[in-house]
């Protein structure tokens, strides 16, 4: 980290200022009429680019020689880490099989061919992104979720596990969203983005949680005690709902109430084990496994909601300084 002293001049007759060094600027690539996004964090005061010289962002090239899983993961990386333009150099066919397996989950990006490699743009504007609208908009998606397995658990219709599915690749999308704004954006408040990764990364968990449920009630198609596990998932539904509109509302009193009916709702989620249902002992395991892992996720964003919570309430207390201790004695 470079680090240098500057006095602070007037501009004009109102303004103050300070200069920045040239090879600083060009590092980030910023120029004159750029735009920078200026942030008070604490006692520090952060200056970040926005739109930099060239209309150029986060440039990197990445040579690959793996297979096409291998590529699909370096892709969904670069997306999350922020990179505008991605040069991907490597097998053309793999590239494209890889990109168009993630191309509905990653907002904003398209691929474009060269001679000798292929360039993935990304046109999202995080700075245009309102994140608590984008996890709000998880949250209705995983409540919808629920929703259709658990009436499908009432109803028997099958169509209903493929609505499931299809919820959970718009969970997905808005995920890899979600973490690319945390990521880009994180300079503001620090803090603040932990605790919404957290609830993002759980959130889309809790999701995946459901999508395994379904392709595994797809699988067995069970006849015997689907009320019971109707009645058991929508206490786990109920639950973490709660926690998770405690954490966008700031409800610290729901958010305690989830932490409290922790043990409760695991041991609950148990009870399905004595429910004597014959031959579905594997689909009863993965009920159980993923109801209380939804619990513990739920969980979690009851902590995240107490780390925000505290840190709104907490005021800085201040160290007498040398003079000031000498002046009491």
């Amino acid at each position: 980290m470079s680090s240098i002293y500057r006095r602070v001049i007037r501009i004009g007759e109102k303004s103050i200022g300070i200069t920045l060094p040239r090879r600083w600027l060009d590092t980030i690539n910023v120029g004159i009429g750029d735009v920078v996004e200026i942030n008070l964090v604490g006692k520090v005061i952060v200056i970040k680019p926005i739109t930099q010289a060239g209309g150029e962002t986060n440039e990197v090239s990445i040579s690959l020689s793996g297979t096409a899983d291998e590529t699909t993961r370096v892709i969904i990386a670069s997306y999350i880490e922020g990179y505008d333009n991605i040069e991907l150099i490597g097998q053309k066919d793999t590239i494209r099989r890889a990109f168009s397996s993630v191309e509905n989950k990653l907002p904003g990006s398209l691929m474009l061919e060269s001679d000798g490699s292929v360039l993935i743009k990304v046109a999202t504007s995080e700075s245009n992104v309102d994140l608590n609208e984008v996890i709000n908009s998880m949250a209705n998606i995983l409540n919808s979720m629920f929703d259709k397995f658990i009436d499908y658990l009432n109803t028997n219709i099958i169509n209903q596990l493929n609505e499931v599915l299809e919820l959970d690749n718009q969970m997905d999308k808005l995920y890899f969203l979600a973490l690319r704004t945390i990521k880009k954006l994180s300079f503001r408040d620090p803090k603040r983005a932990i605790d919404d990764t957290i609830v993002v990364k759980n959130l889309e968990h809790a999701a995946d949680a459901l999508d395994r449920l379904s392709n595994a009630f797809m699988r067995v198609q069970p006849t015997q005690c689907r009320r019971e596990i109707s009645e058991k998932l929508r206490d786990v539904w109920t639950y973490i709902m709660k926690a998770v509109y405690a954490y966008l509302d700031n409800n610290i009193g729901n958010a305690l109430r989830v932490l409290l009916d922790r043990e409760r709702m695991l041991n609950n989620m148990l009870e399905l084990a004595n429910m004597g249902c014959v031959n579905l002992s594997d689909l009863l395991t993965a009920v159980i496994h993923e109801g209380q892992l939804i619990v513990a996720l739920a969980a979690d964003i009851a902590e995240a909601s107490f780390s925000r919570h505290v840190r709104s309430i907490a005021k800085p207390i201040k160290v007498p300084t040398g003079g000031e201790l000498s002046s009491e004695e």
